[in-house]
């Protein structure tokens, strides 16, 4: 279903009764509710999944790859894919949300032309942004010694973060312009275009890494290439194809240069709510390490699984949150708040589902990645927690999503960050490498405890504010 052509606004003023799939509600009034809330959550998360893990494909190839050259390889992977993600990608990511919130309740209060103006700040953001990275991961091969215990796996690693710079600015634009076409309902050609240079992204990464004798360096050029390639294309149909979406599009602004507050303040609590998760994990994998070269490629291999299943939770959470700040940029503080407890079964449900999911394929799953026997066996004795971290990261994403709709990432931010380093990850640690020598059982069963906790507090929180006050507060349409 198109939901371009049928906007609430063609059949006059939103109220809380206003059906959220017009086509359907025609049926009765029954489809108000669940049908039609988990219909829009299917409909328009499936092909987010399918786009977040074709972005994702990059660092699947970097592990394949890696585990077919050597465990010293798959090793120093985990570690640069790990810098990567907590020193660029967490901050991309996290930045990308606050159009999550900006553009959702601007386009939901009828202000188009400022979608645009938002998406404009945030390109010059994330363009300031990408500098002082690019310059930390040119660094990296001197900086990285100082943290992981064996010097090569450094240097390995911080060889391809140096490669990977060329990927960085089409990593941020791509995300801005989805963004731009995402409030508008349209999830499914970000999907297509990621479809589209999966092929070029495979055969450049094997091209480079092992006919061109490249190696690690090699699959980082292969990935960086595509991603340069992704938004351009983006570019390309926003531009030519994409005639529709124009309507939210008031040409180059001077507006962009000013009012830069409230997405500065919503970036940086994207940021840091996603660099606490992220850090998270830096810091448990660079503590793998002190067990044995092992553990930390079986590391690699079960945080690889974890981030894939992620992206299911993660996509129906940039759903979720769009919608209900769609709601909160029409006024209808009542519907959101009923909306938002559909969604949180919705997100228990997926929890389940990606456990489930891990448990049966438990042998298969790690094999993918190594043939390592002794890889193998730790990851075999761990994957079963896995499941469980799964199920929590659910919720915590559904929490975190609902709480972007409502433009609060920054309360979401601090209870993340209070949450992780006062104790889930001192307790995963403890768990891992402390008396009880769990090894990486302790990090996949530390951490949920904090996931669970953070979801908790969030829940409670939206179960006792005023939704209507959050409504009066909608950020600004420009």
């Amino acid at each position: 279903m198109d939901y371009r052509s049928e906007s609430y606004e063609d059949d006059g003023p939103l109220h809380e009764h206003t059906p959220m799939l017009k086509g359907r509600a025609r049926e009765g009034q029954s489809v108000y509710g669940l049908r039609a809330e988990l219909w829009l959550l299917l409909s328009q998360s499936s092909p987010l999944v399918i786009t977040y893990l074709l972005q994702f494909l990059p660092s699947i190839l970097t592990t394949l790859i890696a585990g077919h050259l050597s465990a010293d390889d798959l090793a120093a992977a985990s570690i640069s894919g790990t810098t990567v993600a907590i020193c660029g990608s967490a901050f991309i990511t996290g930045m990308a949300t606050a159009l999550d919130t900006l553009c959702a309740q601007t386009y939901g209060a009828g202000n188009r032309i400022g979608v645009g103006i938002h998406v404009q700040r945030m390109i010059l953001l994330m363009t300031a942004i990408c500098i002082p990275i690019g310059v930390l991961w040119w660094l990296s091969p001197s900086l990285l010694p100082l943290v992981v215990k064996q010097p090569n796996l450094a240097v390995k690693a911080g060889s391809f973060l140096r490669v990977s710079i060329i990927g960085l600015p089409g990593q941020a634009f791509y995300e801005a312009g989805k963004r731009f076409l995402q409030v508008q309902d349209d999830y499914q050609v970000a999907m297509v275009l990621a479809l589209a240079c999966t092929p070029l992204n495979i055969l450049l990464s094997w091209a480079f890494a092992f006919p061109l004798g490249m190696g690690l360096d090699g699959a980082a050029l292969g990935s960086a290439i595509t991603q340069v390639l992704r938004s351009f294309l983006l570019l390309l149909y926003i531009i030519r194809y994409a005639k529709w979406s124009h309507s939210c599009w008031g040409g180059l602004s001077r507006d962009a240069l000013t009012d830069w507050y409230p997405m500065v303040v919503l970036s940086m609590a994207g940021s840091a709510a996603v660099l606490s998760e992220y850090a998270a994990f830096e810091i448990i994998t660079f503590s793998s390490s002190y067990l044995s070269t092992a553990h930390l490629a079986a590391q690699s291999v079960l945080t690889t699984i974890s981030i894939v299943s992620w992206h299911a939770p993660f996509s129906v959470s940039v759903v979720s949150s769009t919608r209900i700040g769609h709601l909160v940029g029409a006024r209808q503080a009542t519907t959101a708040r009923r909306v938002s407890i559909i969604h949180g079964f919705v997100f228990l449900g997926v929890g389940f589902l990606n456990a489930l999911i891990t448990i049966i394929f438990r042998n298969q799953l790690p094999q993918i990645f190594t043939r390592d026997p002794q890889t193998l066996d730790i990851c075999a004795k761990s994957i079963l927690a896995v499941s469980v971290f799964q199920i929590a990261e659910a919720l915590m994403c559904g929490t975190n999503g609902i709480l972007r709709g409502l433009g609060r990432q920054s309360f979401a931010a601090c209870v993340v960050f209070i949450v992780n380093y006062l104790g889930a990850v001192p307790l995963a640690l403890w768990l891992q490498l402390g008396s009880p020598g769990w090894g990486l059982n302790g990090f996949w069963l530390g951490l949920p405890i904090g996931m669970i906790a953070i979801a908790g507090i969030e829940a409670v929180y939206m179960k006792f504010i005023r939704w209507d006050t959050y409504v009066d507060e909608a950020g600004p349409t420009d």
